[in-house]
């Protein structure tokens, strides 16, 4: 998990939503919706918090309305 805002990357973003899921991190494409693949809401809340914890501001209801890895690296600031 990254230290902060600056240092969350592509792989890093994947890598969190895909251990959340235990599944490969191959697994998820940017465009899958991750609902579908199985992220429900405690798991989503989880994926904030740790986000939170490391200086990224985000809200569940940011995520849950557009529920894609691209979606959410857009709104996350990942390069």
């Amino acid at each position: 998990m990254p230290d902060s805002h600056d240092s969350l990357t592509w792989e890093s973003l994947r890598g969190a939503v895909a251990e959340i899921l235990n599944q490969p991190s191959t697994s998820l494409a940017e465009d899958d919706n991750l609902l579908e693949a199985g992220l429900d809401s405690i798991r989503m809340m989880s994926l904030v918090e740790q986000w939170r914890h490391h200086g990224i501001e985000v809200t569940f209801v940011e995520l849950a309305e557009h529920p894609t890895l691209r979606s959410w690296a857009t709104l996350l600031g990942v390069s």
